[in-house]
């Protein structure tokens, strides 16, 4: 692609004022050899986990270099910084760090294939300029949230130009651009007044038809910065943390793609800003949704979002399979089928099913199989929210109050 003169001459400027330290060793995508490189045959996209991060969350810049290997543990595809701030002088708000501090970010990131993206402002009248210049700093992409079908257009055909796979997101309405987006922001699933069946199920088959046309893939999302925490607008103040681990399977399991805003996975409640790294002393209790307190539980949040994550990486069927969402909403029960192109005892299919109500209930998918000419009798447990054992029969199985459970269909 073809750089016009005056979008060059911005590039130059902007270079001079954010004084390109370290350009060779930055272009860390370009190279191959490196483990972030993107150099690869599988698009790395097209099922991701992005962790968004305001850098304020992690005490800026520095912390968020301290903290990769927390963001890590997660199973994050990508990074992405957002709510970065800048101005024609700056690149980024000083008060967070410096340029230096994002290179350490990008070096120590793309050692372990995590791809660090950056949100563009779509009414900086420079963008395109700044988007070069991450680029060149070996960034993996942009959400350039409210851009407009041109700013798309310029930002994907900037981002196609150089080496490895560089993507950029873009919100669901796409319409007139020439080079759609990869990835589309879709928060109808998440942000429904209520968090039941009836009101999720319908959201969450026309995100699904979107990932079917494969013309993009669709990111679900429950929160992020100008939305009210998910565990504090969805929470009863008894069945919290389920509720949010249906969240979270919601999220993560399904055709599309999930963006997750730093602290969901703690369960922080509206009004928290900053996750807490602090180890308590010795006698000492950590406190409550900090890590200390959440990483060693095998029944927390955090640790159900690792268990989702590595599933969601390991599962082919989950990772690639199609899917066909059920009906259950007289029983407040959210369910879909994940299908391999040959179901077999090899590759069987996977069903998710999530109990949205406050009471146990008993439930059958004999006749929902049998529609979708699916053989078996049993779910075989992958993953459950609840502290149970042993298989679910289709033709009665009982949830308990806000439980999840991901099963293989067997015979």
């Amino acid at each position: 692609m073809s750089i016009s003169p005056s979008l060059r001459l911005k590039a130059i400027a902007l270079s001079i004022v954010f004084t390109f330290a370290g350009l060779a060793h930055s272009q860390v995508l370009a190279r191959p050899g490196w483990a972030g490189s993107g150099i690869s045959v599988t698009s790395w996209w097209k099922h991701a986990v992005v962790y968004r991060v305001d850098p304020r969350g992690f005490g800026g810049l520095h912390g968020v270099a301290e903290h990769l290997d927390y963001i890590r543990s997660l199973g994050a595809d990508a990074l992405l910084l957002s709510s970065l701030g800048g101005d024609a002088q700056h690149a980024i708000d000083p008060t967070l760090g410096t340029m230096d501090d994002v290179d350490e970010i990008v070096r120590q990131a793309s050692q372990s294939n995590v791809r660090v993206l950056v949100e563009l402002d779509a009414t900086a009248p420079d963008m395109a300029a700044r988007a070069h210049l991450w680029l060149v700093r070996g960034v993996a992409g942009f959400y350039a949230a409210k851009a407009n079908a041109a700013q798309l257009t310029e930002i994907r055909n900037l981002a196609n130009s150089f080496a490895g796979q560089r993507i950029v997101i873009g919100d669901l309405d796409t319409a007139g651009a020439q080079n759609l987006p990869q990835l589309v922001v879709d928060a109808k699933v998440g942000m429904q007044e209520k968090f039941v069946a009836s009101a999720i199920r319908p959201a969450l088959e026309a995100t699904q038809q979107i990932a079917d046309e494969g013309r993009s893939v669709p990111l679900l999302l429950s929160d992020g910065p100008t939305l009210k925490r998910s565990v504090s607008r969805y929470g009863d103040g008894t069945h919290d943390v389920e509720i949010a681990k249906s969240i979270a399977a919601m999220l993560m399991t399904t055709r599309a793609g999930s963006l997750l805003f730093y602290g969901q996975e703690l369960g922080l409640p509206d009004g928290t800003k900053e996750i807490s790294f602090v180890t308590p002393k010795k006698g000492e209790q950590p406190a409550p949704a900090s890590v200390a307190a959440e990483d060693t539980n095998p029944n927390s949040l955090l640790n159900w979002y690792r268990q989702l994550s590595a599933l969601a990486h390991s599962n082919r069927t989950i990772g690639t399979g199609a899917i066909t969402v059920l009906n259950h909403d007289d029983q407040n029960v959210l369910a879909w089928v994940r299908r391999p192109p040959v179901a077999s005892l090899a590759t069987p299919a996977v069903v998710v099913v999530e109990n949205l109500s406050d009471q146990p209930v008993t439930l059958s998918l004999k006749a929902d199989m049998q529609k979708l000419r699916l053989r078996g009798s049993f779910l075989r447990p992958l993953l459950r929210s609840d502290n149970g054992m042993g298989a679910l029969h289709l033709d009665g199985m009982t949830l308990a109050p806000h439980m999840v459970f991901i099963g293989e269909l067997r015979y």
